[in-house]
C-alpha cells in the first residue's frame, strides 16, 4: 500500500512540473520558510525593550537572543531550491548577525556597558536594515520586519 501511495504521489508532483508546476520546490520551500517565521515573529514583537534600564535590557536580550536562536536552528535544518540558495545564505548570515548583536546586547546591559550596549543595538538594527528588505524579495512575507524592537 505504501509504494502504491508513493507511485501515485511520484506520478503527480511529475505531471505537475510537467506543466509549469514548481520544479524546483520554490513555493513549499517559501511556505515553510514563512511558517517559522510566523511562529516566532509575534513572540519577538511581544518583548518591548526597556528603554535605558540595563538590567532589563539584560533579560529581554536574552528572551530575544532565545527565539532567534531557535528560529535560527530551525531555518538551518531547511534545504533551499538552487533558485534562491545564494540569497537565502546571505539571509540567514544576517539573521545569526542580529542573534549575536542580541547576546551581545545581553552581556554589555548585563555587565553595565552603555556603550557597548548601543553598539550592539546599532548591529542589530543594520542587520534587520538588510534582512528585511532581503526577506521580501526573496518572498519570505512572514519573516519582515523580523520583529525585534531596539530603540533606547
Amino acid at each position: 500500500m505504501r509504494t502504491l501511495a508513493s507511485l501515485c504521489a511520484a506520478v503527480l508532483l511529475g505531471a505537475a512540473a510537467a506543466c509549469g508546476g514548481d520544479d524546483d520546490g520554490e513555493a513549499e520551500f517559501l511556505a515553510e520558510v514563512n511558517a517559522i517565521c510566523a511562529d516566532y515573529r509575534p513572540k519577538l514583537e511581544l518583548l518591548a525593550p526597556p528603554s535605558l534600564d540595563q538590567e532589563e535590557w539584560a533579560a529581554i536580550a536574552a528572551d530575544m537572543g532565545d527565539l532567534l536562536e531557535a528560529s535560527v536552528n530551525e531555518l538551518r535544518l531547511l534545504e533551499p531550491p538552487e533558485s534562491i540558495g545564494e540569497d537565502y545564505g546571505e539571509w540567514l548570515d544576517l539573521r545569526a548577525e542580529i542573534l549575536a548583536a542580541m547576546r551581545d546586547v545581553q552581556t554589555a546591559a548585563g555587565t553595565h556597558d552603555l556603550p557597548a550596549l548601543e553598539a550592539a543595538l546599532q548591529r542589530a538594527n543594520d542587520a534587520m536594515a538588510e534582512a528585511d528588505p532581503l526577506a521580501e524579495e526573496i518572498g519570505f512575507d512572514d519573516c519582515s520586519p523580523t520583529g525585534i524592537r531596539t530603540e533606547l
